[in-house]
């Protein structure tokens, strides 16, 4: 019997999938990448590591899209804090994903579905913030302060999610992303980078059972 629908899931570096590693096997290869399978109940998870910037994000999430996880695409990893009060622990929830680094304005930013949102802020509890996403990691404090004055309320930095949000709007798949902050708004991120990656790593994706599990049975747009 078919799964009841299938979700994909997009990270940049292996240590991002958490315990999803260990359970999943190997679906398929596409595009030159290893897609990864596990059954979460009624839900059949697609997971690809897709490699870091938002180009290897886009190719990814095609693969995925391609491979049928066409029911939900969900975004997981880790961040730097723009906006005090998000330091390193946080998870984050994005209510709106923006490609921070392109000159042209229209169609750089993408709404993440409030249902799925709603639904992963129930089971992994976390502020909503902007995710900013550009082609070099954040560490600097100041383009930090320069992205942090460029957006108002909370706010963080990546290098994928922006990226995933165009190819599934594009598609139309639903989206979210949920991400732990390694770095906060200081002038240490490197540093802080390295401290805390080894135990946010997989923060984000280890929440992703709980939310399929209590997504069964529901619709989404």
């Amino acid at each position: 019997m078919a799964p009841a629908r299938t979700f994909g899931l997009v990270c940049a570096l292996r240590e991002e999938l958490g315990t999803l590693r260990e359970r999943s096997a190997l679906h398929e290869r596409a595009l030159g990448l290893e897609l990864l399978e596990v059954q979460l109940g009624d839900t059949r998870l697609l997971s690809c590591v897709s490699g870091v910037g938002k180009v290897a994000a886009a190719k990814a999430t095609a693969a995925l899209v391609g491979a049928g996880a066409r029911d939900g695409l969900l975004v997981v990893g880790t961040c730097g804090g723009l906006k005090r009060g998000l330091g390193p622990g946080t998870l984050v929830h994005c209510q709106r994903a923006v490609q921070a680094d392109l000159a042209v304005r229209e169609g750089r930013e993408v709404e993440a579905c409030a249902h799925l949102r709603t639904a992963w802020m129930r089971v992994a509890a976390g502020p909503e913030g902007w995710f900013l996403t550009a082609d070099r990691p954040v560490l600097s404090l100041w383009r930090r302060l320069r992205l942090a004055r460029a957006f108002a309320g909370p706010a963080v930095a990546d290098m994928e999610t922006a990226a995933v949000a165009a190819v599934a709007s594009t598609a139309g798949v639903p989206w979210a992303a949920l991400r732990a902050v390694t770095d906060g708004a200081t002038g240490f991120g490197a540093a802080s980078f390295r401290l805390h990656y080894p135990r946010q790593a997989g923060r984000a994706a280890d929440t992703v059972p709980e939310l399929l599990q209590s997504l069964d049975g529901s619709s989404l747009p």
